[in-house]
């Protein structure tokens, strides 16, 4: 697979949500597909848009029709499907896709 590599450029520590904290001035690799579930969170992107994270390496290529994770989250709703609040984009359409074959 392939890695990110994410340097903090500030002196105090940020946590990645659901997962490590990077120290200060500090610099840590992590699966591309780890990446990929939170990069797109607000204050993820806040800190890289300001400078505060620089990201290295090649994102998981997102595909213009996968649905958004509102829509994701409409169908669940719709089809009675109970699941937790930090499932990922990809696992909800899992069990959305199972529940559409039955």
């Amino acid at each position: 697979m392939s890695k990110i590599t994410i340097t903090n450029n500030r002196p105090g520590g940020f946590g990645i949500p659901g997962g490590p904290v990077i120290l200060g001035k500090g610099t840590i690799e992590v699966e591309a597909s780890d990446w990929a579930k939170v990069e797109d969170h607000p204050v993820v992107k806040a800190w890289v848009d300001e400078g505060n994270l620089t990201i290295e390496g090649k994102s998981v290529a997102k595909t213009d029709d996968s649905p958004d994770r509102d829509e994701l989250k409409k169908q669940a709703n719709e089809l009675g499907l109970q699941y937790p609040g930090n499932i990922s984009n990809v696992k909800l359409k899992e069990m959305i896709d199972a529940k559409l074959a039955e």
